[in-house]
């Protein structure tokens, strides 16, 4: 391995958070980005100071790296990401792993077949106040948590129309297209909030999902751009964990309600609100307590640099590694067939 770690980024969408993060990085060389679009390739490739621009992402792997990061369409994420792990290249994966959970589990037995690092990107685990609720449940401070309910809401808030201001950052209307998102708010926000409070309280396994999704605000828009959206966009479920536990998550990009992202847990002990801030509810006697906790906040750049540590060191415990995330598809598969169903969904062991 050279001096430093030779790394490569696929899409410029979220990819640029990416190279932004490498080429502040001392311990990495951004030399090569990949997109579709050559010219803004080129554009970013420029700004962050990579070498290279490929618009082919397999003539890239030819190149010497050590660590790839992929931020593209849904459906690719597979296909990359396994082809880079066969290459010897240590991968960071935005989320969702996959469209299918057949694929992210082949995302996982390959990187460990090949003994090379994989990392989903899910970002919310590395914000300021939800490391600092995480520690607060490790000690203990909560006491067991019984329930989690996790609600991300938008108004108007659906990739390519309205989020970020002036649509997605992607060229393309894939978010909202199934057979490339794999789903609509369910896969883009819906990972994040059932990953969320999931992580926080521990992992534990998912045994059964019950859940519904809705399309009742599909905007003329999509029709007048001959869009043929198809995809969910609100998604609600209510997931049995192994020892009792349960959990309620939400997902919506278009609602008439105010935007909202809330976390709640339940515990004996005390509960938890992440909202606006992070505040601990107790009691004193008979007299409730209402905490609030000044912690940092914001995602910054820690993930990417942590990523990075796992690739230097073996022994580093990646946060979000791949085998960790998998229970997240899991869920998410049986979300998607439970609303198709109707009825309950049991997750094979």
């Amino acid at each position: 391995m050279a001096d430093k770690l030779r790394a490569a980024v696929i899409g410029t969408g979220m990819g640029r958070y990416h190279m932004e993060a490498y080429a502040r990085n001392p311990k990495v060389d951004l030399v090569a980005v990949c997109d579709l679009n050559g010219p803004e390739a080129q554009e970013f490739a420029t700004k962050f100071g990579a070498e290279r621009v490929f618009t082919d992402w397999r003539e890239m792997y030819e190149l010497d790296l050590d660590l790839v990061s992929i931020a593209v369409p849904n459906n690719l994420h597979a296909e990359m990401t396994v082809a880079a792990l066969e290459r010897g290249f240590h991968v960071l994966c935005e989320k969702p792993m996959a469209t299918k959970l057949e694929d992210a589990r082949r995302m996982v037995e390959t990187a460990e077949r090949v003994g090379k690092r994989l990392m989903i990107h899910m970002s919310l685990r590395y914000q300021g106040a939800h490391q600092h609720l995480k520690s607060l449940v490790a000690k203990g401070d909560l006491g067991d948590i019984y329930l989690g309910e996790a609600r991300m809401i938008r108004r108007r808030g659906t990739p390519l129309l309205d989020f970020p201001p002036g649509g997605s950052m992607g060229r393309g209307p894939w978010f909202v297209i199934k057979e490339e998102s794999g789903g609509g708010a369910v896969m883009d926000i819906g990972v994040h909030t059932f990953d969320l409070v999931w992580w926080l309280m521990g992992c534990p396994k998912p045994v059964a999902v019950s859940g519904a999704t809705f399309a009742a605000l599909r905007r003329p828009e999509f029709a007048e751009r001959k869009v043929p959206a198809d995809t969910d966009e609100h998604a609600a479920a209510f997931v049995a964990l192994e020892g009792g536990r349960r959990i309620f998550f939400e997902a919506c990009w278009a609602s008439n309600q105010p935007d909202s992202f809330t976390v709640e847990l339940f515990g004996t002990q005390a509960g938890a609100r992440l909202g606006d801030g992070l505040r601990v509810l107790t009691h004193e006697g008979k007299e409730p307590r209402d905490n609030k906790v000044e912690v940092p906040d914001g995602v910054g750049l820690v993930s990417y640099d942590h990523f990075v540590e796992g690739v230097l060191d073996p022994s580093v415990e990646l946060i979000s590694e791949g085998w960790k995330c998998l229970p997240v598809a899991q869920v998410l598969d049986a979300l998607d067939r439970s609303a198709a169903l109707g009825s309950e969904v049991v997750i094979e062991a």
